[in-house]
């Protein structure tokens, strides 16, 4: 499959119009609706940042795609995709989200953000008490 197809079924996968992808990216719509059309060749590096920040998907992958980047053993073994990693406070604070039919506010999303970040706090704590609890029994 060629980088237009693949960059094209990306997108849709993704729910985005070209006109969503080119306000994500920051790349023109004309741009991107040459690439999805094979009218144009692989974009430059930077150009491919812009889109895998728009598609919220790693860089890396896209610059396999386009050819920059050879796939290695494992990215090329059956069964072994793992989904990509999403940065949820990226993801909260970038996108238009709806919980069950309610549109969710700036307001909403930023009290999402500070619950989840108390939450990892206290795990985070935890885990440094846990390594310094082991640490002061090892030591006596």
């Amino acid at each position: 499959m060629d980088f237009y197809d693949q960059l094209r079924d990306m997108r849709k996968l993704k729910g985005f119009t070209i006109r969503e992808l080119a306000d994500r990216s920051g790349v023109s719509a004309a741009y991107i609706s040459q690439l999805e059309n094979g009218n144009r060749g692989v974009p430059s590096p930077d150009v491919l940042m812009k889109l895998s920040e728009g598609l919220n998907i790693p860089y890396t992958e896209l610059m396999q795609i386009a050819g920059y980047l050879e796939k290695t053993a494992s990215d090329t073994e059956e069964g072994s995709y793992t989904k990509p990693r999403v940065n949820l406070r990226r993801f909260l604070r970038e996108n238009d989200l709806i919980f069950d039919g309610i549109e969710l506010t700036e307001l909403d999303k930023e009290w999402i953000e500070r619950m989840l970040t108390v939450m990892f706090w206290k795990e985070k704590q935890h885990s440094k008490d846990e390594q310094t609890a082991e640490f002061s029994y090892e030591s006596k």
